[in-house]
């Protein structure tokens, strides 16, 4: 879940990047930072009330220089450095993200199922949402043994429940009829 304080910059960089046609590139810049700042001793230095005022600023001008930051990402560094905020650059990023993908018209979808998907099977549930949402799908596969077989798919928040462990909990009920409590 991201932060309201995250959901905030995010807005304000993502209006600053569509104002000046740099949505993507600053998405890869808050990428790199984000992967940083996703590192737990880094985030733990980041969130850590010890670093002085003149340290988080130097840590920001260190950060806007080795990985060559633009002008307003930069900024957007020395402004989180300023307010004790460096540790919101992976909610930054998450919802920056989100901002982009409907900017852009796309959905993020999660795949798991039990063992690898053939690309064919992979390819037919890509187009079937697609389909479905009339948006470019970019997923994210995962392999859950836990499922037993089929697979389950997650689009913003709802899961389409396909797995052999949901039909055997099913019939399971089924069977057994409703629980007297």
């Amino acid at each position: 879940m991201t932060s309201r304080v995250a959901r905030r910059y995010a807005k304000a960089i993502f209006a600053l990047a569509k104002d000046a046609k740099q949505l993507q590139p600053v998405a890869d810049e808050l990428g790199r930072l984000a992967a940083l700042a996703s590192e737990p001793t880094v985030l733990e230095v980041l969130r850590s009330p010890m670093l002085s005022l003149e340290k988080r600023s130097a840590l920001a001008e260190t950060l806007v220089r080795e990985y060559s930051l633009s002008a307003n990402v930069g900024n957007l560094v020395r402004l989180l450095a300023q307010h004790h905020r460096l540790g919101e650059l992976v909610g930054i990023r998450d919802y920056y993200q989100t901002l982009l993908d409907v900017e852009l018209g796309r959905v993020r979808i999660t795949i798991r199922s039990a063992r690898p998907l053939e690309p064919k099977q992979r390819e037919a549930i890509i187009a079937a949402f697609a389909r479905r949402t009339g948006k470019e799908v970019i997923p994210t596969v995962a392999v859950d043994p836990t499922l037993l077989g089929g697979v389950q798919v997650e689009v913003g928040g709802k899961v389409f429940d396909g797995s052999v462990r949901t039909q055997l909990d099913r019939l399971g009920h089924e069977l057994v009829g409703p629980s007297s409590l």
